[in-house]
């Protein structure tokens, strides 16, 4: 979001805002991949050890909180930056467009957790999917 804020205040353009983000996500992720490497070839994992097991769980958390956060933004097409910004989500248009993400996300738990099968998550998000454009047909919504 960072990138985007100043990048749209020196005046960008769209197109390059997009192309910088996609190349420095691809960069940084490439790199990531190859310190995963190092940290293997080198057998320096066992380190990972010496952290208390609260500062990862606290971060693995927060890193939970911050992703869940993100996808409801991106499905109210609300800007939310902090728990403080909760209360766009109760927008009457944020609620509808909402409510088909969370009925599926919690459909796809439930469907994972009563039936352990490989095909199950596979299937239920593709079932989901022409459910969703199925509806859209249906109704003449677009």
């Amino acid at each position: 979001r960072d990138i985007v804020v100043r990048c749209k205040a020196l005046g960008v353009d769209d197109v390059s805002i997009l192309a910088t983000t996609t190349i420095g996500l691809s960069l940084f992720t490439a790199v990531l991949g190859a310190a995963l490497i190092v940290i293997g070839k080198f057998k320096l994992a066992s380190y990972c050890q010496l952290l208390p097991s609260s500062v990862v769980g606290g971060y693995l958390a927060y890193i939970g909180f911050f992703c869940g956060q993100a996808g409801l933004a991106l499905m109210a097409s609300v800007d939310v930056t902090g728990l403080s910004q909760w209360y766009k989500f109760l927008d009457p248009r944020a609620l509808t467009l909402l409510a088909p993400g969370v009925v599926g996300g919690c459909f796809i738990y439930f469907m994972v957790r009563t039936f352990r099968h490989m095909a199950v998550l596979p299937s239920t998000i593709a079932m989901l999917m022409v459910a969703f454009y199925l509806t859209l047909w249906a109704t003449g919504m677009s």
